[in-house]
This record gives structure tokens, C-alpha cells and sequence, in this order.
């Protein structure tokens, strides 16, 4: 996921190009030669609830621009092939000179340097904070990102990086996600696990559902619940819920409970003695 906001065009843009950007020298080169400056990776924790519902959020991010004089600091210099690189001039035998390149931190562009000691701008930066508002879409995954393209720190000679917010999502302490599928364990009493039962629920937005079992249920059995997952990223439908059942066996058993236990399993077994077909014994 990539959102573009606030900076995603970059003011400075036509002014460095005129400077003839592009030549060696630090920095992040894109596909298109521009330079720029690295990108920041922020991790944005949310909870389940909210990648469930989905948020917008209203984030304050402090960078490092360039200060309104800038251009001020500006001066021309030949030696500069780009930014922080100097082309100089080595004679290396009589009557042969070699160009090499040097560091220079005060190149900025090609043909451009920093002046030292410049008054207008005597920090090339100063501090802005902004305003971002990061769309987390429902159903978004941990390790996703929310883009805003061009406000990283700005420097001279660079075109400004891209601030990526990574999702990360607090444990939950009654589910567990695995993609768009939610898994849960539950407890049920050894009465519930042989008469069958009800279960009502609450899922991760706080809404109320039932899930009914008719049934004898096994220990450890696992009951999926159609529908009842994450939001699916692509925005139809929704994942499905898992339910682990643990079975509760009492620690103990007295004596009247064990001969209730028995009579009721003898009366099955008479019942299937009753049904069976006497052709079976021979």
C-alpha cells in the first residue's frame, strides 16, 4: 500500500534542476539520475482492532529543510562535478595531467558550491515540522507501508527521500492473525463437549456473535468459522476464524456422578444389544 501526501511534490524540485544535478557524489540515486536523500522507516504500531476497522491518523513529523536563504550561500564553482565531489587536476608525468575526483562537502552541484561561514544560512537546515495524515486501510498486514513521498530531510544538492510508516501489530490477547485468518482457543466443560452447546463470542471490533455446536466435540477439535477473519486486503469479504477446543476434565468424580456415568452407558449399551441382528452371531 502506498499513500502519497503531504511533500509529495518537492518545492525545491525546478530549483535544483537548473543546477545540473546528477553528477557523483553521496546520496540515493533513483532510476530517474535524480540524487536524494535517504529515506526514514518508522514503525506505526496499531492494534488488531484498529487494522480490523481500519484509521486515519493524524501524525507530526519533524525534518530537516533548507533554510529560506539558501540560494543566498550559493556560489559558482567549476571544480564541481556534483554534490560533495570535486573534479581536480594531477600531473602525473612532464607534459601529462590526469583528472581526478576528490570529496568536497562543500559541492552541492555540478558548477555549484556552499559559501563557508555563509550568514544567510549558516546551517544549510533548519527544523519544520508537518502535518501527515496516515491512511491505514482496513485489513493491512504487519510490515506494510504507508508512503509519503519527498518528506524526508532536505539537503542542498538532493532531492528530498520518502518517509515509510511500517505496520506493526500489538499482540492481541484473544486472537492470533495469520494473514486474513484469525485463530482462537477456548475452553468448554466435558458436559458441553458431550451434549453439544452455544458459544457466545465477541470479535476484535467488539461485536457480538454465536457460533452452535450440536454435536460430540473432541479435544483439540478446531471449528472454522466462515467470515469471521480480518478484512481481505483487496477489499471482498473477509478471512475465516479457527476455534481450538480444550476439553475441561473435572480432577475428580464422586461416587453417585461415576454411577449415573455407568447406568447412562449401560442403558447404550442395551439399546445396541436390542438392535443387534441375531444373523450377526453365526
Amino acid at each position: 500500500h502506498e499513500q502519497r501526501g503531504g511533500g509529495g511534490g518537492d518545492p525545491f524540485d525546478d530549483i535544483f534542476s537548473q543546477f545540473g544535478f546528477g553528477g557523483g557524489g553521496g546520496g540515493r540515486r533513483r532510476d530517474d539520475g535524480e540524487r536524494r536523500t535517504d529515506s526514514v522507516e518508522i514503525p506505526l504500531q496499531m492494534t488488531m482492532k484498529q487494522l480490523y476497522t481500519g484509521e486515519m491518523l493524524d501524525v507530526h513529523y519533524v525534518r530537516n529543510v533548507l533554510c529560506r536563504n539558501w540560494e543566498d550561500c550559493v556560489r559558482k564553482d567549476q571544480g564541481c562535478s556534483g554534490p560533495g565531489v570535486k573534479i581536480g587536476r594531477q600531473q602525473i608525468a612532464p607534459g601529462f595531467v590526469q583528472q581526478v575526483q576528490m570529496n568536497d562537502p562543500s559541492c552541492i552541484a555540478r558548477g555549484k558550491s556552499w559559501r563557508s561561514n555563509c550568514k544567510a544560512c549558516p546551517k544549510k537546515t533548519e527544523t519544520e515540522k508537518i502535518e501527515l495524515t496516515a491512511d491505514v486501510s482496513k485489513g493491512m498486514r504487519p510490515g506494510e507501508r504507508i508512503t509519503f513521498e519527498g518528506v524526508a530531510d532536505e539537503k542542498p544538492g538532493f532531492i528530498a527521500g520518502d518517509l515509510h510508516f511500517i505496520i506493526t501489530e500489538i499482540p492481541d490477547d484473544r486472537f492470533r492473525r495469520d494473514g486474513d485468518h484469525l485463530y482462537m482457543t477456548r475452553e468448554i466443560s466435558l458436559r458441553d463437549a458431550l451434549v453439544g452447546f452455544t458459544l457466545e463470542l465477541s470479535h476484535v471490533d467488539d461485536h457480538k456473535f454465536s457460533v452452535e455446536v450440536d454435536g460430540v466435540t473432541e479435544c483439540d477439535h478446531v471449528m472454522r468459522v466462515p467470515g469471521k477473519g480480518m478484512p481481505r486486503r483487496s477489499g471482498r469479504g473477509f478471512g475465516d476464524l479457527f476455534i481450538t477446543f480444550e476439553v475441561d476434565f473435572p480432577d475428580s468424580l464422586s461416587e453417585s456422578q461415576k454411577q449415573r456415568i455407568k447406568e447412562i452407558f449401560d442403558e447404550d449399551d442395551v439399546y445396541d444389544d436390542d438392535n443387534v441382528d441375531p444373523r450377526d452371531e453365526f
